[in-house]
């Protein structure tokens, strides 16, 4: 039998996750178009103390950053699509700066496929690069936010590593999102090490058991979308090497139409880590 010293001893040396965990608003969705400044108390509540930022849900960037002091929030980043990067990435900019924010994310390449193809790359690189090098001029950081259309071959190995060799690394980075990365056929963890610091954003979120892996985020449910440690996905070791590879927010986001007794179950797995 183990003795309890050596067992003490043993959970001692286990590496424990030290990262402060945010969450992604879009995980309460449904209650934010109802009662925004409700969801946001029941945020603070949660314990959270860091938000990703997208739909305003009707406030002006003025009127939500004051939301999100009144609750004892902040706003370490923003999602925005690809058109209104390319359109007017002056008001992005600005958006961002009013809400605090820190990050913009870049939510999805435009492609014709069920996948990103080869072809959809450089222009792609070349749009980042540009309005990254712009919005760092304000003092923000562009990233561009993985959904597992990325992985196909391509003459650099995948699409994701064609995007990663024709991004600038000062100017366009990536937010890993660990489900889109297994649903994939990716290893996190590895991607994590192969790219130290190209990732200084993650979303946290766990994969349904059974769901069929590997087309596109228009084929997956919502109800696909797990408590953390219930799912596919090896959150431990998608954690641990984040914290080694230079992330610098984590961010929970469950899909769940009713995602808080997920995100409850969440929160206590992640206290486990520690």
């Amino acid at each position: 039998m183990i003795s309890r010293r050596t067992f003490l001893a043993a959970a001692a040396a286990r590496p424990s996750f030290r990262g402060e965990i945010g969450i992604n608003i879009y995980s309460l969705r449904y209650p934010a178009k109802k009662d925004l400044p409700g969801t946001l108390a029941l945020i603070r509540e949660l314990g959270f103390r860091t938000v990703e930022a997208g739909d305003l849900y009707g406030r002006t960037p003025a009127a939500f950053a004051q939301l999100l002091k009144d609750n004892g929030l902040r706003a370490a980043s923003l999602g925005v699509g690809y058109k209104a990067l390319g359109n007017d990435i002056d008001a992005v900019a600005a958006h961002a700066k009013t809400i605090g924010a820190n990050y913009v994310v870049c939510s999805t390449i435009p492609h014709s496929a069920k996948h990103l193809q080869p072809k959809d790359c450089p222009p792609a690189a070349e749009n980042l690069n540009r309005w990254g090098e712009r919005l760092a001029a304000n003092g923000l950081r562009l990233c561009y936010h993985t959904h597992g259309t990325e992985f196909d071959p391509s003459p650099d190995g995948t699409i994701f590593d064609t995007l990663a060799k024709l991004t600038n690394p000062k100017f366009a980075n990536f937010e890993m999102d660990i489900f889109w990365i297994v649903y994939g056929g990716q290893d996190p963890a590895q991607l994590l090490r192969k790219y130290p610091g190209r990732f200084p954003l993650m979303h946290v979120k766990d994969i349904r058991k059974g769901t069929v892996l590997g087309g596109s985020p228009a084929d997956v449910e919502e109800d696909e979308s797990v408590p953390l440690g219930a799912g596919i996905v090896d959150v431990r070791a998608s954690l641990l090497a984040a914290q080694d590879n230079g992330v610098r927010h984590y961010f929970l986001e469950d899909e769940a139409v009713d995602a808080v007794p997920q995100i409850r179950q969440s929160l206590r797995y992640l206290a486990g880590l520690r």
